[in-house]
């Protein structure tokens, strides 16, 4: 599993897919693997029908990836040492690759659009990203594909 992190944004990539924080909230979530200090909380993710959290340590600045299910109940950690910049991310190339008929399947012309520029970093209405926001479950059980942009 290949897990990125922008610090500036506080955006995770696992596996190519950029995760938007749902919360920033700092929280003491556990000990460092490493060192044995606290680690809190920096954000957090929903991801594969859970969350992730990306947590920090506070004496070895090790960041950490911290898989949970939908119960909150721990399923795993990884450390993360890799980042990058959102601004050059491949959320397009993501896009690209779908079936443009199935986007306008579930998607409305207006939705797609705010889709596409909010993944080229251009600018878009928030409404019709919010509304898109809200059918990608449903795109996810009709063709098996989860966005998350």
């Amino acid at each position: 599993m290949g897990i990125k992190y922008d610090v500036e944004n506080n955006i995770m990539q696992i596996d190519g897919i950029d995760l938007y924080p749902e919360n920033l909230d700092r929280n003491f979530i556990g000990v460092c693997n490493i060192c044995n200090s606290d680690v809190s909380s920096i954000s957090y993710h929903v991801y594969d029908n859970g969350m992730v959290v990306a947590g920090r340590c506070n004496r070895c600045d090790l960041l950490h990836a911290i898989f949970y299910d939908d119960e909150w109940n721990w399923q795993g950690e990884e450390p993360i040492s890799q980042f990058f910049d959102i601004k050059i991310s491949s959320n397009i190339k993501f896009l690209d690759s779908i079936d443009r008929k199935k986007l306008e399947t579930v998607f409305t012309p207006a939705e797609a659009t705010a889709m596409y520029a909010k993944a080229r970093g251009e600018k878009y209405v928030r409404q019709y990203l919010y509304r898109a926001r809200k059918k990608y479950n449903d795109f996810y059980e009709l063709f098996g594909i989860w966005i998350n942009i």
